[in-house]
């Protein structure tokens, strides 16, 4: 009996691993082809992959055992190629894993689930752990789908089909019968189900997303995130545990959680102003009190799990049948989809018309609605379902598996994190800007490692980037300059969070980063915003600043960074200006500071694959500067190219 409840936890920890990758993928490729303006056929077709437990309204006999085990070798087999495909054949195989998971799930949960319940939601705790590992392994950046480490998905593939081979795959209860209310009940059980994923999905798989939302110390959120669950772990094996967990403890413990949510992102949520006369507008600083929420919020976050066991306990009891199951989970699948494209719209409200910019600085409702998705339908829990008794005796494996993946992540934490060394003596400094479209190449291919190693080619010592805030559904939850900093091992400055809904910019350096702040340009259309940090080398003090105006390069914005210049010396103001050498912007910019290129080369310099006169990504100085080199190249890992300048010390 043992030895069943260990494998099954094992193969249900593997299962929720590969959907929680593959849907990350997928998400990410969807929004990857988007960006190219290209497929938009593809994308609808793929999208409707979520919806495949509709095919069980059809299916009116349990399918059969050979049936289930040629679902879950495709999906398997899927998430395990994906990561070695282009970007068609990326979105296509991501889209049919996620596609035969979200039809196995519903299937595996609707056979034995009152003994599955509890091994399923181990494996899930499991699998969130091996999730934050291996992105802990890499800087955010999934370690298993990295290279030639993606091998390290194939050994818990190999396991999962053997499990499954092996797995009792008998047919379901038969449903109960007379119970017309029993398909709206299903249905909020499943919608309750896919908010949990939605939640771990959104933020828990990858600390590094919180850690961008408040600012706050990444190592701290993940040291206690780890920590919280290996607790968990240890209690839910506690029988004086489970027997406190009444309905009135799980409802509070839910307003709770989603209350310390909310207030964990608000007081990091800017209200921008209406009046253009608020600009340049500061980025506030948060109170103690911010931190303290994010804490709780943190330790508080296994009611995930509590709901989960929950859920699918009282769909056990609900006995249904295959067609109610495969419509609910259907509609679970709609509500999943709706939060996603929410969550998206959050930062490209002004691409999506009538209702994009609702959400403009409404990072927090996402956030809300989830909770309430995950909350709500507990409601339709018969009061005796809250108890957690175990259906069999209670095992030390959960324990010692978080744990041993706890104290995995801590040290992966240190051993992938960056360590600056202060480069000694005076050299010329060299200065390089980057767009690097949110980590995706010209062809739609995640580029972050093409990215990196274009960086190190160049070896700048200081480093501005702009579309650089990846760390969202949109691009894999992957924090970018954090794993730029960490493989540099350059000190690194985010600029504004990301529940402000700017594409990003930063700041990273190979000597230490100065009084860093942000501040925000007035926008009618995308979020802007300006970092302004000094950089001290051998006693000479540089004011660095990085930008990414609209759309156009707006005058107003100009007008607003431009003030914050004025009396300064040794000014480096580099970034994606969006505006041409002939426009009135450069001209008004150039009265203030000089344009490095024009610098080096004051009669014009062209290249094969570039015309200096379509110019919109920029380094201007002091007029005082002298620029010894200066450079613009173009590379297939960004549809921006990167420049560089080299300057006296």
């Amino acid at each position: 009996m043992r030895n069943t409840k260990i494998t099954e936890t094992i193969l249900f920890s593997i299962l929720f691993l590969f959907f929680l990758q593959s849907l990350s993928d997928f998400i990410e490729a969807i929004y990857a082809f988007g960006l190219l303006v290209t497929a938009f056929t593809i994308e609808v077709a793929s999208i409707t992959l979520l919806f495949t437990p509709l095919l069980l309204l059809a299916l009116r006999k349990a399918p059969s055992r050979p049936f289930l085990l040629g679902l879950s070798m495709i999906a398997i087999a899927a998430r395990l190629v994906e990561p070695m495909l282009g970007p068609g054949g990326k979105l296509v195989a991501c889209g049919i894993s996620v596609g035969a998971f979200m039809l196995l799930f519903p299937l595996l949960l609707h056979r034995r689930a009152n003994i599955r319940g509890w091994r399923a939601t181990n494996g899930l705790a499991i699998a969130l752990s091996l999730s934050i590992f291996l992105r802990t392994a890499n800087s955010s950046l999934d370690l298993s789908e990295s290279g030639i480490f993606q091998v390290i998905s194939w050994l818990p593939g190999i396991i999962a089909g053997s499990l499954l081979w092996r797995m009792d795959l008998s047919a379901p209860n038969e449903p109960s019968a007379g119970r017309a209310a029993a398909g709206r009940r299903m249905t909020g059980l499943a919608i309750g189900l896919a908010s949990i994923i939605l939640m771990m999905y959104f933020a828990f798989a990858s600390p590094a997303v919180i850690a961008r939302w408040t600012g706050s110390s990444y190592p701290a959120i993940l040291v206690t995130l780890v920590a919280v669950l290996v607790v968990f772990g240890i209690l839910l094996n506690s029988e004086r545990f489970s027997a406190w967990l009444t309905q009135r403890v799980v409802l509070g413990w839910n307003i709770l959680f989603i209350a310390l949510l909310v207030l964990t992102i608000l007081p990091h949520q800017i209200a921008f102003p209406s009046s253009q006369d608020a600009y340049p507008l500061d980025a506030p600083g948060a109170s103690p009190l911010a931190g303290i929420f994010l804490f709780l919020m943190l330790v508080s976050s296994p009611i995930l799990f509590v709901n989960f066991i929950l859920f699918i306990r009282e769909i056990s009891l609900e006995r249904p049948s295959q067609p109610q199951i495969g419509g609910s989970f259907a509609v679970a699948a709609l509500f999943f989809l709706i939060m996603v494209f929410f969550h998206v719209f959050t930062t490209i409200y002004d691409y999506v018309p009538v209702i994009g910019p609702f959400f403009r600085d409404r990072f927090w409702f996402v956030y809300l609605l989830t909770g309430l998705g995950m909350a709500l339908p507990l409601l339709l829990l018969r009061k005796g379902s809250f108890s957690l008794k175990r259906p069999e005796v209670a095992s030390p494996f959960l324990p010692l598996a978080l744990g041993s993946l706890a104290l995995l992540s801590i040290a992966a934490l240190y051993l992938a994190a960056a360590r600056p060394v202060t480069p000694h003596g005076a050299a010329p400094l060299k200065i390089m800007t980057y767009n690097i479209q949110q980590g995706v190449d010209v062809e739609g291919n995640k580029s972050l490692e093409t990215l990196l190693a274009v960086i190190r080619a160049v070896n700048p010592d200081i480093l501005g980037l702009q579309e650089s805030d990846t760390a969202r559904v949109a691009n894999g939850n992957v924090d970018a300059v954090r794993y730029f900093a960490d493989k540099l091992d350059m000190y690194s400055y985010y600029g504004p969070t990301t529940t402000t809904g700017t594409f990003g910019i930063a700041l990273l350096s190979k000597y230490p980063i100065r009084n860093p702040a942000t501040f925000f340009m007035y926008s009618t259309g995308e979020q802007t915003a300006t970092i302004h940090a000094e950089i001290s080398r051998d006693g000479e003090t540089y004011q660095v600043f990085v930008t990414h105006l609209g759309n156009g390069g707006p005058m107003f914005q100009v007008e607003d960074v431009l003030p914050r210049m004025e009396g300064l010396e040794n000014v480096i103001t580099m970034g994606d200006f969006n505006f041409r050498p002939t426009t009135d912007q450069y001209a008004l910019m150039t009265r203030t500071l000089a344009d490095a290129w024009l610098l080096k080369w004051p009669g014009g310099k062209e290249a094969p694959e570039f015309s200096s006169d379509k110019r919109i990504d920029y380094i201007f100085v002091s007029p005082g500067l002298t620029v010894l080199e200066s450079e613009y190249k173009v590379h297939p890992a960004s549809d921006h190219p990167y420049a560089y300048i080299v300057v006296e010390p």
